[in-house]
């Protein structure tokens, strides 16, 4: 879906105003970080909200004319210049209501498609062999933990669990999460990352799976058949699959 933003001088009320329309707000994502990162932007652009930037520059749309900066954004965004202030008309964008991707949030995860199907950790089931379950005062130590076992992560339409999704580096809270990074999802009650055991399922486990991206939210879990107990009885839950290639459905942060 296309996406709009505005972006404004930040030493005056007028001018150098520009409405910028990317081709997908995961563009929109992907320019902020170059822009952010690069030399020349990094001190001049801020990004308010995520529809809402200034800049400090004598000419912005040099953001995307730049090889060394955003050149390859060139055919997925362009920047539309506003008239001035007095006697001008301001072109109002249509606003988006949605969860801003911001590293080390905590989320819940629902399926674009169907979004009343969200990611579900039955709490009850989280102990370790023999034992009651497992609370987060008795993980401050969660590696040294021997009887610990996986846990599934589940599709429900009736319950939902928060997860904290953010970036494996160093020093990253509050950066905005973009397709190519690379992540951590964790369930924040226990502080335990989720993995993907031999069968394919998604469970929360004691080490995190190597190789998650946030792209993969796009296209890299699907929800199994709908499970049943010994009676026939629906469960209301469904299992929770990282596929092997991109093919699986699309999960979106709320």
């Amino acid at each position: 879906m296309v996406y709009y933003a505005y972006i404004k001088h930040i030493r005056d009320d007028w001018s150098a105003r520009f409405v910028i329309v990317f081709a997908s707000r995961a563009v929109a994502d992907e320019w902020w970080r170059v822009v952010s990162t690069s030399p020349r932007f990094s001190d001049s652009v801020r990004r308010v909200t995520p529809q809402f930037f200034t800049h400090d520059q004598a000419n912005i749309t040099e953001s995307i004319q730049q090889d060394q900066v955003a050149a390859r954004f060139i055919g997925k965004m362009f920047f539309t210049l506003l008239g001035d202030k007095d006697g001008r008309q301001l072109s109002i964008i249509p606003s988006f209501d949605f969860t801003d991707h911001v590293s080390g949030n905590c989320f819940f995860i629902r399926s674009k498609s169907s979004p009343n199907e969200y990611w579900f950790v039955p709490h009850t089931t989280l102990h370790t062999a023999g034992t009651a379950p497992i609370t987060a005062s008795c993980l401050s130590s969660p590696n040294n933990n021997p009887n610990f076992e996986p846990q599934s992560v589940y599709v429900s339409r009736t319950e939902r669990t928060r997860f904290r999704v953010q970036l494996t580096g160093r020093d990253t809270a509050g950066t905005i999460m973009i397709g190519s990074d690379e992540i951590s999802i964790t369930l924040p009650s226990v502080n335990l990352p989720i993995n993907v055991d031999e069968n394919g399922q998604v469970v929360v486990s004691q080490t995190p799976q190597s190789g998650l991206r946030f792209g993969d939210l796009l296209d890299g879990f699907c929800a199994g058949p709908t499970l049943y107990d010994k009676d026939g009885k629906s469960l209301d839950l469904k299992e929770l699959i990282k596929t092997a290639v991109a093919d699986g459905e699309e999960w979106e942060l709320v």
